[in-house]
């Protein structure tokens, strides 16, 4: 089982963190970074084979990968475009690591080992992690889901009409990877595609009758960084449940 982390964009909702530092290279606590706490509960799994979608800041995040050559296969997919497009571009860019198995990864993402422990139990060509709210807000990627299977997934849901969120993580297994890899060479030959969501892509899998199963995750098991509030609340979530030193690595 191969990861792919989308980890490419600017995160310019994070100014003036990342300005100078990739959103995935910023600290939640004890100096471990986004990146690193991923890189944890992928390894908690024994998943080894890692690529990172880079761009905005790459040499960054390619210094702080060579700490972890021994535990893992770890390489980067450069997206030279990551400054005038949306991360569509950035996943069709690691198509060439799509092959077999894989679980792709949201960069700006922190989540628990088993967060991705019951995802591996999915045996579905493709499987998407969700979460169920009491109430949604029109920044969350929303979902519609009924009889076992996502039916929507966009920003654009009316609030009151989802019953899920998409985490940012799916797993593409059996005929999943050349299903999906074979939407993104449609979608990119289109113009109008190169400013949207990745999502955009499953819910076109969807459409065209392929089913997309989902896997369930409590809120409190996940967190997903986009605005500075959402630092405050993963560091002070983080501590509150002692899991930066029960969960994640320490700092050497």
């Amino acid at each position: 089982m191969r990861a792919i982390i989308i980890a490419a964009g600017k995160g310019t909702r994070l100014y003036p963190l990342t300005k100078n530092t990739p959103k995935s290279l910023i600290e939640i606590g004890n100096g471990i970074t986004m990146l690193e706490s991923q890189l944890h509960s992928l390894k908690e799994n024994n998943i080894k084979d890692v690529t990172i979608i880079v761009g905005y800041r790459a040499e960054q995040i390619e210094a702080k990968i060579k700490k972890y050559e021994n535990d893992f296969n770890i390489n980067t997919v450069y997206n030279p475009f990551y400054d005038c497009s949306n991360n569509l571009i950035s996943v069709w860019m690691a198509r060439h690591f799509m092959a077999d198995e894989f679980i792709s990864i949201n960069g700006d993402d922190i989540f628990k080992p088993a967060v991705i422990e019951n995802l591996l139990k999915s045996k579905s060509n493709i499987t998407m992690v969700i979460d169920e709210k009491k109430a949604y807000d029109d920044d969350d990627m929303k979902v519609i889901h009924s009889n076992g299977l996502v039916q929507q997934v966009s920003k654009k849901i009316p609030v009151a009409e989802a019953n899920g969120e998409s985490v940012g993580i799916i797993k593409f297994s059996g005929a999943g990877p050349k299903i999906y890899v074979s939407q993104l060479e449609e979608m990119v030959r289109k113009e109008e595609n190169r400013d949207v969501f990745y999502l955009r892509a499953i819910q076109e899998i969807i459409d065209k009758g392929y089913p997309v199963n989902f896997s369930r995750c409590d809120e409190g098991d996940w967190g997903e960084l986009d605005f500075h509030p959402d630092l405050v609340v993963i560091k002070q979530y983080l501590k509150k449940h002692n899991l930066i030193d029960t969960i994640f690595p320490t700092k050497e």
